[in-house]
């Protein structure tokens, strides 16, 4: 049970990461938010894979 919670929430932290990378509605990104929601999804999907 604990390794499936594990995994739902790691599946929540990519999808949450890869939407905020994919926003284009804002005229002007902060850079840092954008790799550090990339590198956070990367180290999810390493976990998880």
């Amino acid at each position: 049970m604990p390794l499936l919670l594990f995994q739902i929430a790691l599946i929540v932290i990519i999808v949450r990461s890869f939407y905020v990378l994919v926003q284009t509605h804002l005229p002007r990104k902060n850079w840092l938010e954008v790799l550090f929601h990339g590198s956070v999804a990367v180290v999810a999907l390493y976990f998880l894979v």
